[in-house]
């Protein structure tokens, strides 16, 4: 399970490289959400979500997508927080999915073709969410043997001392 964790953390890490190497991709962005690109296949309410909220600010939206696909990418491959970022992935990869118009039959990986990128990411940190062997080589392991109350919170273990 490490090494699945660290996989995802490497795809975001490859999603950050992307946005921070294109210097034009806030403003690309705002130009694409304007236009109605990542809403028109939304579902209504996040259609709204998106119309009321993120195109009004798509070029900070654009910088917080890049420090976000960042720290997600690096908290998992080192496994710092790693139920938090686990957490932060579902959330980015379901609001990613949502603007795509969400899951339907046709669109993804195998039969029946239901299975996007973004479904796949989504389900895999759940996973890593809830799975303990996801933390054994990580920072979060190496914090809960100096601090083995933080166990339950950072590895998903009963720790901490008992008297």
């Amino acid at each position: 399970m490490t090494w699945v964790r660290m996989l995802v953390g490497v795809v975001w890490l490859n999603g950050a490289v992307e946005k921070f190497s294109n210097p034009d991709f806030p403003r690309q962005l705002a130009t694409s959400l304007g236009a109605g690109g990542f809403i028109s296949q939304a579902p209504p309410w996040f259609q709204d979500f998106m119309s009321n909220s993120i195109v009004p600010n798509a070029e900070l939206v654009a910088q917080l997508a890049r420090f976000g696909e960042l720290a997600l990418g690096l908290a998992l491959i080192f496994g710092l927080l790693t139920n938090a970022a686990a957490l932060g992935s579902i959330v980015l990869s379901v609001a990613i999915l949502l603007s795509q118009g969400g899951v339907r039959l046709g669109t993804g990986l195998a039969e029946p073709e239901l299975l996007t990128i973004n479904l796949l990411v989504a389900l895999i940190s759940a996973v890593i969410l809830l799975s303990p062997t996801a933390k054994t080589l990580s920072l979060d392991a190496a914090l809960v043997r100096n601090r083995p109350r933080l166990s339950p919170i950072l590895t998903n273990r009963r720790g901490g001392r008992r008297s």
